[in-house]
């Protein structure tokens, strides 16, 4: 199923739907060339997320590869084109990045995050009939946020050992239940649809649980994003150089440090 436009966008500012329509046009171009590896945006969209959650700074040339395969920059036609590609990355980056910086004390704070996600259902149901086919995914469509969450925790897969959880136990326990929590939208809507959340007066596509479960997900991000912040980068243990007086003496004679240039 190709991207189509983002159902919120009139509740998006006009730089953030500029954002995410050249970043899905751009993904649409890709598709033609390699359309079994260019992911919907709404998986970029989660591990850029889980990107923004981690302790480190993670380059291009290893997310990339994350996102399109072992060939990476390899899936660009130009270098142009990945140019163009990184520059509205960033922008989407750094608007994720100020929501998740913002003091938000409830979602539909102007400043919260808003992860790009589709009601999938809800559009199918809004189509023709006739469109409806053509449109659908192989399958059943995915529920709300479900692509986001495989995105997110596809990071999470990629990156285990900077997921690790801390040495404080209370520290790794929050993390712990926030990543549960955004796993947990890996799973379908199975409860009454209640709500359509791409066309208000459409059927019903998606419940109030599910709709209450994303919310508590992106709540979950938040709680990842300050750990993370309050933790910084991992150092790495520190490592003497002191030379034990039975180890092999650094000089390469083949004798104990103490038996050589450690008299």
């Amino acid at each position: 199923m190709t991207d189509p436009a983002t159902p919120q966008d009139d509740d998006l500012d006009d730089a953030t739907s500029a954002t995410l329509d050249a970043l899905e046009d751009a993904l649409d171009a890709l598709r033609e060339r390699h359309p079994d590896t260019t992911p919907q945006w709404e998986f970029c969209e989660g591990l850029m997320t889980a990107l923004l959650c981690m302790r480190r700074a993670v380059p291009q040339d290893e997310w990339l590869p994350a996102l399109f395969g072992p060939g990476g920059a390899e899936v660009f036609g130009s270098e142009a084109e990945r140019t163009h590609f990184s520059m509205h990355w960033l922008a989407r980056e750094s608007q994720l990045r100020a929501a998740l910086q913002a003091p938000v004390d409830a979602l539909d704070d102007e400043r919260a995050l808003a992860p790009a996600v589709m009601d999938w259902r809800g559009l199918l149901a809004a189509l023709p009939e006739d469109e409806r086919a053509a449109a659908a995914p192989d399958g059943p469509p995915p529920a709300l946020g479900q692509v986001w969450a495989a995105g997110f925790m596809a990071a999470v897969d990629h990156w285990a050992d900077d997921w690790a959880p801390p040495r404080d136990k209370e520290i790794a326990e929050s993390m712990a239940d926030a990543v549960d929590c955004i796993a947990e939208l890996l799973e379908g809507d199975r409860a009454a649809p209640a709500m359509n959340l791409y066309d208000e007066v459409g059927p019903p596509s998606v419940s109030e649980a599910r709709f209450d479960a994303f919310g508590e997900a992106i709540w979950a991000v938040y709680d990842l994003h300050d750990i993370a912040r309050s933790l910084g980068p991992r150092i790495a243990p520190a490592r003497s150089e002191k030379v034990g007086r039975n180890d092999p003496c650094p000089c390469g004679s083949g004798k104990k440090y103490k038996q050589c240039c450690g008299k």
